[in-house]
């Protein structure tokens, strides 16, 4: 029997590992991916470093899709409620993986219109449509808990929400929108409150990217033996980019209607030892330089998940942290390079 999948951002870091594991985990799969940016089947929309060359962020071999006559991509803005209904409507999904979303660094209009209109926007049209779903899951975000982490840990789903930032304030706006909208309308939601993401082809403005990304140019001699990173001492829970599309998957067939869950490894790691991994794996001296270059304003010091809820329905990780590590690594002296040597 078909099952089918409607995937906002489909086109960004995780909606393209999500879209893969829905291929390869459901044979009967038909997924239908929508996004703001023109179709591309060898590029992220963001770039990445080879040395202080910036190049095109290429994709892994696991995330050819477009070839996969299961699956097709279509340019829709979440702002067009009146496009999103026409595509709801036509595709009649089973099942909704809303994953768009701006970024922590993102301008702040823009943070809202995506994460918050773009939220309300693809719910109402949804209802209009008039289509029975199984499930629709919202991609959210474990810094909503934000300063209720100085309270103690581990966090788990009933845990207050303090945001320390506007990014993570439009993702609790988010999920309280869709949460009333979901209510009144009887549809049956979950939200995956996604903690700090680790994977091969991630953006640089993230801790694990931007290590990686220096210390491939360092073992490679394209720059010299020293990191500019941010501050080392806070602690924080990273799962791989493969076990959250799993995650979000298993969530989108089990997911209990009305409940939260944290996506997330449930083990605190510190930003010192992720450092130290990466120049391990990276056979890179440990006199190599270290230079703190920048801090985050509101920077919360520790955050780790409870992620019982997620075990209860069946969600065990795959990839520990030097595997995800090691591969991300590998895609830099692979990819990236490989990338760097064509262009």
């Amino acid at each position: 029997m078909t099952s089918r999948y409607f995937v906002t951002g489909a086109q960004g870091f995780v909606g393209r590992f999500v879209v893969a594991q829905l291929l390869v985990e459901d044979r009967d799969a038909e997924v239908l991916g929508i996004g703001r940016s023109p179709a591309n089947a060898s590029h992220f929309t963001h770039p990445v470093h080879w040395g202080k060359r910036t190049v095109p962020a290429a994709l892994p071999s696991s995330l050819d899709v477009a070839r996969d006559g299961r699956y097709r991509y279509e340019i829709a803005d979440l702002g067009d409620r009146s496009a999103l209904e026409t595509l709801l409507r036509s595709f009649r999904p089973d099942f909704i993986l809303h994953l768009a979303s701006g970024l922590r660094d993102d301008p702040v209009e823009h943070l809202f219109r995506t994460n918050v209109e773009g939220t309300v926007h693809l719910i109402e049209a949804l209802a209009a449509a008039s289509i029975s779903v199984r499930r629709i899951v919202f991609g959210s975000s474990g810094a909503i808990y934000g300063r209720t982490a100085l309270r103690g840990m581990p966090l788990d789903e009933d845990a207050p929400c303090l945001p320390a930032d506007l990014y993570s304030v439009s993702k609790l706006a988010s999920e309280h929108a869709a949460r009333i909208l979901t209510d009144q309308l009887m549809l049956p939601a979950v939200w995956a409150r996604i903690f700090n993401i680790i994977g091969p082809g991630q953006d640089e403005r993230h801790f694990c990217g931007t290590v990686a990304a220096q210390a491939a140019a360092i073992r490679y001699g394209l720059v010299p033996a020293r990191f500019d990173v941010g501050d080392l001492t806070s602690s924080r829970d990273f799962i791989d980019v493969r076990d959250v599309a799993v995650a979000l998957s298993l969530l989108a067939r089990r997911g209990d209607p009305g409940t939260a869950y944290n996506v997330a490894s449930g083990i605190e790691t510190a930003m010192r030892e992720v450092l130290k991994l990466a120049m391990e794996i990276s056979g890179l001296s440990s006199t190599t330089a270290i230079e703190i270059t920048y801090r985050r304003a509101a920077d919360i010091p520790r955050a780790f998940a409870d992620v019982a809820r997620l075990t209860d329905i069946g969600f065990v990780t795959t990839f520990d942290l030097r595997q995800s590590m090691s591969d991300l690594i590998d895609y830099y002296g692979t990819t990236v390079r490989a990338t760097a040597e064509r262009t």
